[in-house]
C-alpha cells in the first residue's frame, strides 16, 4: 500500500481495478465495489453542497447496514473525519458530543433520526436514502496522509467523553499490516462483528474495501445473538473476523451445547481477538471444535490506530503475550522517567510510530498528559502515547500484560473509566459517596456499584432508581447491574478505596438474600439451569440473574440449556427481560417463550399459498429420475444421501451447497464424507468431481432463486427431473420467524424450480413433530400419514417444527397446481450399520457416548426412534430412482417399537460399564467434562442434562422427555418396497457401540 495515499485512494483504486466483484453484503443485499463507490459519492456530492470540506466532523447516526459504509466513504471523499455514533446513547450524551463536534451535518437513517429529536441538530440532519445516491462528483480539496480520518469517543475519566483522533497516515499502517500478516485481503470475506462504535470496525471495513475482499455486515437486531452470529459466518461463507476474549467465552460455551453450530464456522479460517486480556482455557476449549483455526491475539488503543501488536497464539502454555509491534510502529515498556526498563521489569507500555493518533478534540491538557514527547530517534514520530497499560517484554521480545495503573477497566471489551460512572452516581442528590468496582472472571465479568446515602435523603431513594439515573447519562455497557447501600464507603488504612473490602459486601449480599424455592416443576426446571450456569448450589426464584452476577453472556448458555431441556425454542431476547426464576418459569409455561406472543396464524397462512410461485400448466414429473438436486448434503442425513446416490452410475447430481465458489463447495462435500468415513462413497465423488457427474451450486436455501441469479436458476429447473430436499435450518431455541426463510421459503423456491422445469419431483424430508400437537390430543390411537394438521389446530411449540408444517401445507397446496411433491416424515435417526460413526449434533447419540466415557449407565426409561442412516439412505435412493409412492404421496418412515436406553445401557455393561445410578453418572460426566480429556461432545451433553434429584439412582423424567418414541403415536410405512420392522435395532447399533472405548 503506498505510504503517501490516504485510505480514500486506496478504496478508489480497488474501485478501479475490480469494480463489478462484490464488496458489501448485508441480508439480501449485495454492493459490488462499482455501486458502493457511485452512492458514495453521491453522498459525497450532497456533503459539499453543505458546506463540509477537509477537518469538518461528520457523526454517522446510523443503524447497522449499508449506509455506515457508504456514509464513511463519503465523508472521506471530502476530506471530512466522521465520528460514529450511538443513537442509542442517552440524549444527554449525544447533547455533548454534538456541542463538541460542532457538525454541519449530521448523517442519519430513518430509523435513527428519531433519536435526534430535541437535541438542536434538525438543520443539520441528512438522511441517507440509498435509492436516491445515484451518482454524483464531490469537488474540492482531498485528504492527505495526514489528515484526520476519524473520531471515537471513549469514556472519560473526568465524566465527560473524550473524542480519540486518527489520522490517515496510521489507519493505512495497519492495512498494510493486515495483509502483511494474513495475506491478500482480495481472498478474504471479513464480518464486521464490532458494532461500529467500536474502533475494531474500521479494519473489519477497511481491510477488504481497500484490498477488494467483501465485507459482511450483521444482521444483530439490538441484542448480541451469537447463535445468528454463527449462521451468519456459514451462510456468508466469512474467513476471518474478530472477537473480544469474554464474548469469544461464552460463542464457545454455546458451541460446546450446540455441536451443529460448528458446521457454520467451516470456512472461518482466521479469528483475531483483543480489547481484553486472552483467555488460554477458552482457546484450548476453542481447539477442540475448530483445530485448524488460527487465532491471532492483538493490543493497541483507540488513540493508536486500531491495534498496533500482533500475536500468532499456536499454543497456550501459560499467560498468552500481546506480542511484537506491527511494521513502522514500536511498543516499549518504560519506568517513571520514561526509561526503557530491562527484560522481565514490569512499566508502562507506550506506543509509538506511524499508527500514533492526533490526540483529543478540544482538550489540549487531556492530550499533552496522554501524548508525550518521543526522546527515542529509531521511533518514527514526534510523539508516544502513554497507554496506561502495565507491562513486560519477555527475553525473546514478546510484550506481556500486566494490568494498568489507573481505574481504567474493560468489560466485555470496552474501555471503562470507574471514576466517569463513579461522578455520575455522586451527582445524584441523595448519595454521599460512591464507589464502582468490577466482579467476576471472563464470561461474568461486570461492574458493581456502591453508594453511601445522605440521611435526609435515603427514605426517597432506592437501588433501581440509582441504576435508571445512571442509565440517562451512560451508554449502556457502562451501566452497573446492581447498586449496593452500604452505610460506609470502605477504605484501606492510607485512605484509598478498599476494593476487597466491597468484593465482600457483595458476596455476603448475594449470599444472605432469602432463598425462595422453587414452587413448581418449571420453576424447578429453571432454576437448575441457573445453578449450572451459575456455579451456584442454590438460587431464590425471585432474585433477578443480575444479582447472581448473571451478564448477557451466560444468558446465551442459559438459553441453550433451557430450550434443549424443554425441547421448546427459547427466546434470547424474552430470557433477557423475565429476569427472575419464576418470570422465566411463567414465560416458558406459557408456551409462547420463542415469541413472547401467539404466532401469526394469517401469516402462516400466506406463506404456505404457492399461488405466486407456480404458474400455469406445470409439466408432469419423468417417471424416471435422472438429473438430481440435493440440498442439506453437509449435514448428516443429507450426507449419507450423498454418498447412496454418488455410487449410483446413472445418475447426475447437482449438489446446493453454500460456499465462496464451487472450488470450496467441492471441498466440502469431500471433507463430510471424510467425516462420517464413506471412503467408498468418497473414491465415488472425487471421480465424480473430476468427470462433472457431480456439479456444485454455489446458492442458498434462504435467499430467493435459492442464491442464483435469474438465469441459473431456470437452467436447473431445466435440467433437473427429481429434488431430494433434506436441507434445513434444525434449532430448537429460535422462534418460527428464524425458521421461516430457509425452511418455508426454501421449500417455496423448489417448488418454483419444480413448475418452472420440464418436470421435476420433489422429495421433502419432514420430521414426525408437525404432528406432536395432534398426538398429545388422541386417545393411543397411532396417526397415519395422511393426517396433517391444520394451522388453525393447536401448533407444535417450536419454531423449527411450526416452520415444517408450513412446508408441508406449502407442498400440500402446491400438489393441487400440478407439483409431484413426495414428504418423508422422520424420527431420531442412527448411525450407519457398518461404520458407526455417529452424529455429533445428536444428543440421542452422545448420551450413550457419556455413558461408556464415563464407565456408568443407570437405570431409565427413556425411549427412542431408531432408523440407521445407511437404511434410510438406501431405501430412498431406491425411491427417488424411480421406486417412488404414488404422486401427492406422505411417507413415514419408522422402525416400530423403538429402542429403549436401558437395552443401550445393558449392552455397555456387557462391555465393562458398571449399574452405578444417575446421580454417579452425573458426577463423573461434570468432572470429566472439566477435565483437559473432554471433548465438545461431553462438554454439551454436560450442560445439557438435568441433575439428578439427590442420590436417586433413577434417571429423573426430565431426562427421559428428553427423548421420543415416535412409534408409540404414529405408523410406519414401507419405502421402496421394504419395511423397517425387520433387523434388531440392537444389532443395528453394534459398529456405533463398538467404537466406544468403555471406561472401566
Amino acid at each position: 500500500m503506498p505510504a503517501e495515499s490516504s485510505v480514500i485512494d486506496l478504496f478508489e483504486a480497488t474501485v478501479a481495478r475490480t469494480p463489478d466483484r462484490p464488496a458489501v453484503r448485508f441480508r439480501d443485499q449485495t454492493l459490488t465495489f462499482r455501486k458502493l463507490n457511485q452512492h458514495a459519492e453521491a453522498l459525497a456530492e450532497s456533503l459539499v453542497e453543505r458546506g463540509v470540506g477537509v477537518g469538518d466532523f461528520v457523526p454517522l447516526v446510523i443503524a447497522e447496514g449499508v449506509e455506515f459504509p457508504i456514509g464513511l466513504l463519503a465523508a472521506m471523499k471530502v476530506g471530512a473525519p466522521f465520528v460514529p455514533v450511538d443513537p442509542g446513547w442517552p440524549a444527554s450524551r449525544l447533547a455533548e458530543l454534538f456541542r463538541q463536534l460542532s457538525p454541519r451535518v449530521v448523517l442519519a437513517v430513518a430509523a435513527t433520526a428519531p433519536a435526534l429529536v430535541g437535541l438542536g441538530t434538525a438543520d443539520h440532519v441528512l438522511i441517507i436514502d440509498r435509492t436516491q445516491l445515484v451518482s454524483g462528483t464531490p469537488t474540492g480539496p482531498r485528504p492527505g496522509p495526514d489528515d484526520l480520518i476519524y473520531g471515537y469517543f471513549t469514556s472519560g475519566s473526568t465524566g465527560t467523553p473524550k473524542c480519540a483522533l486518527n489520522r490517515h497516515r496510521g489507519l493505512v499502517n495497519r492495512l498494510a499490516a493486515m495483509s502483511h500478516h494474513f495475506g491478500d485481503g482480495a481472498e478474504q470475506i471479513v464480518l464486521q462483528n464490532s458494532k461500529p462504535t467500536f474502533d475494531s470496525s474500521m479494519w473489519q471495513l477497511l481491510w477488504p474495501l481497500t484490498t477488494g475482499g467483501q465485507v459482511v455486515l450483521p444482521d444483530r437486531q439490538g441484542i448480541l445473538d451469537l447463535e445468528q452470529t454463527c449462521h451468519i459466518l456459514g451462510r456468508y461463507a466469512v474467513t476471518i473476523t474478530d472477537f473480544v476474549p469474554s464474548v469469544l467465552g461464552a460463542l464457545v460455551s454455546l458451541l460446546e451445547l450446540r455441536a451443529d453450530l460448528c458446521a457454520e464456522l467451516a470456512g472461518l479460517r482466521r479469528m483475531l481477538i483483543g480489547g481484553e486480556e486472552a483467555n488460554g482455557a477458552v482457546l484450548d476449549r476453542l481447539w477442540k471444535l475448530l483445530p485448524d483455526l488460527r487465532v491471532t491475539n492483538t493490543f493497541g488503543p483507540t488513540e493508536c490506530s486500531i491495534g498496533s501488536v500482533f500475536h500468532e497464539i499456536t499454543e497456550v502454555t501459560g499467560r498468552i503475550p500481546l506480542g511484537t509491534a506491527i511494521g513502522n510502529t514500536a511498543a516499549v515498556v518504560l519506568d517513571d522517567a520514561r526509561r526503557p526498563v530491562p527484560p522481565e521489569t514490569v512499566g508502562e507500555i507506550y506506543i509509538g510510530g506511524l499508527c500514533v493518533g492526533a490526540g483529543y478534540l478540544g482538550d489540549p491538557e487531556r492530550t499533552a498528559r496522554a501524548f508525550v514527547p518521543n526522546p527515542f530517534p529509531e521511533i518514527a514520530g514526534d510523539l508516544l502515547y502513554r497507554t496506561g497499560d502495565l507491562g513486560h517484554h519477555t527475553p525473546d521480545g514478546l510484550l506481556m500484560f500486566d494490568g494498568r495503573r489507573d481505574d481504567q477497566v474493560k468489560v466485555g471489551g470496552v474501555r471503562i473509566e470507574l471514576a466517569e460512572v463513579e461522578r455520575v452516581l455522586a451527582a445524584h442528590p441523595a448519595v454521599r459517596g460512591a464507589a464502582v468496582i468490577v466482579r467476576g472472571e471472563g464470561d461474568a465479568r461486570s461492574l458493581a456499584a456502591f453508594v453511601s446515602l445522605r440521611s435526609d435523603e435515603s427514605h426517597t431513594v432506592t437501588p433501581a432508581t440509582l441504576v435508571d439515573w445512571l442509565r440517562a447519562s451512560l451508554p449502556p455497557e457502562t451501566v452497573p447491574r446492581a447498586v449496593t447501600v452500604v452505610d460506609e464507603i470502605p477504605l484501606t488504612p492510607h485512605g484509598k478505596l478498599d476494593r476487597r473490602a466491597l468484593e465482600q459486601v457483595a458476596r455476603t449480599a448475594a449470599g444472605s438474600a432469602p432463598v425462595e424455592a422453587p414452587g413448581s416443576p418449571a420453576e424447578e426446571l429453571v432454576a437448575s439451569a441457573w445453578c449450572e450456569v451459575l456455579g451456584r448450589a442454590e438460587v431464590s426464584v425471585s432474585v433477578p440473574f443480575a444479582d447472581y452476577g448473571g451478564t448477557s453472556l451466560l444468558t446465551h448458555q442459559l438459553a441453550a440449556l433451557l430450550g434443549l431441556r424443554q425441547a421448546g425454542p427459547v427466546s434470547l431476547a424474552h430470557l433477557l427481560a423475565a429476569d427472575t426464576v419464576r418470570a422465566q418459569a411463567r414465560l416458558l409455561g406459557s408456551g409462547q417463550s420463542d415469541t413472547g406472543a401467539a404466532v401469526d396464524l394469517g401469516l402462516l397462512a400466506r406463506d404456505a399459498d404457492p399461488s405466486d410461485l407456480v404458474g400455469a400448466g406445470v409439466p408432469p414429473a419423468p417417471t424416471v429420475a435422472r438429473q438430481l438436486l440435493l440440498t442439506g448434503v453437509t449435514g448428516f442425513v443429507g450426507a449419507h444421501v450423498l454418498a447412496e446416490l454418488v455410487t449410483r452410475p446413472e445418475v447426475e447430481l447437482h449438489c446446493l451447497v453454500r460456499a465462496a465458489d464451487p472450488a470450496a463447495g467441492a471441498a466440502r462435500l469431500v471433507a463430510v464424507l471424510r467425516a462420517y468415513g464413506l471412503t467408498d462413497a468418497l473414491t465415488a465423488l472425487e471421480h465424480a468431481l473430476v468427470q462433472g457427474r457431480v456439479r456444485v451450486v454455489t446458492g442458498d436455501l434462504g435467499a430467493p432463486l435459492l442464491g442464483l441469479d435469474d438465469t441459473a436458476f431456470r437452467a436447473l429447473a431445466g435440467a433437473v427431473d427429481a429434488v431430494v430436499h433434506a436441507g434445513a435450518l434444525v434449532n430448537f431455541l429460535r422462534d418460527y420467524g428464524a425458521h421461516r426463510r430457509p425452511n418455508v421459503f426454501g421449500t417455496g423456491e423448489l417448488v418454483r424450480l419444480a413448475a418452472a422445469g420440464s418436470g421435476c419431483r420433489l422429495h421433502v424430508l419432514s420430521t414426525f413433530s408437525v404432528l406432536s400437537a395432534a398426538a398429545r390430543g388422541t386417545s393411543g390411537t397411532p396417526i397415519g400419514p395422511d393426517r396433517l394438521p391444520g394451522l388453525d389446530e393447536p401448533l407444535p411449540p417450536g419454531g423449527y417444527d411450526q416452520s415444517k408444517l408450513v412446508a408441508e401445507h406449502l407442498l400440500e397446496r402446491a400438489r393441487g397446481f400440478g407439483v409431484d411433491a413426495v414428504v418423508y416424515r422422520l424420527g431420531e435417526i442412527w448411525p450407519h450399520r457398518r461404520i458407526g460413526l455417529p452424529n455429533r449434533a445428536s444428543l440421542a447419540h452422545s448420551v450413550v457416548y457419556a455413558a461408556a466415557r464415563t464407565g456408568v449407565v443407570f437405570p431409565t426409561g427413556a425411549r427412542t426412534d431408531h432408523l440407521p442412516v445407511d437404511l434410510l439412505a438406501g431405501c430412498l435412493a431406491d425411491a427417488v430412482l424411480g421406486a417412488a409412492p404414488a404422486a401427492g404421496g406422505t411417507v413415514h418412515l419408522l422402525r416400530p417399537g423403538g429402542l429403549g436406553y436401558a437395552e443401550i445401557f445393558a449392552r455397555l455393561a456387557e462391555a465393562g460399564a458398571e449399574h452405578l445410578g444417575y446421580a454417579e453418572f452425573r458426577s463423573r460426566l461434570s468432572a470429566l467434562a472439566a477435565s483437559g480429556d473432554a471433548d465438545e461432545r461431553l462438554v454439551r451433553v454436560a450442560m445439557l442434562l438435568p441433575a439428578p434429584q439427590g442420590a436417586d439412582p433413577v434417571a429423573p423424567a426430565s431426562f427421559d422427555r428428553l427423548f421420543t418414541d415416535s412409534s408409540a403415536h404414529f405408523t410406519s410405512c414401507e419405502l421402496a418396497g421394504q419395511a423397517f420392522a425387520a433387523g434388531s435395532p440392537l444389532a443395528d447399533l453394534a459398529a456405533f457401540l463398538d467404537r466406544l472405548d468403555v471406561a472401566r
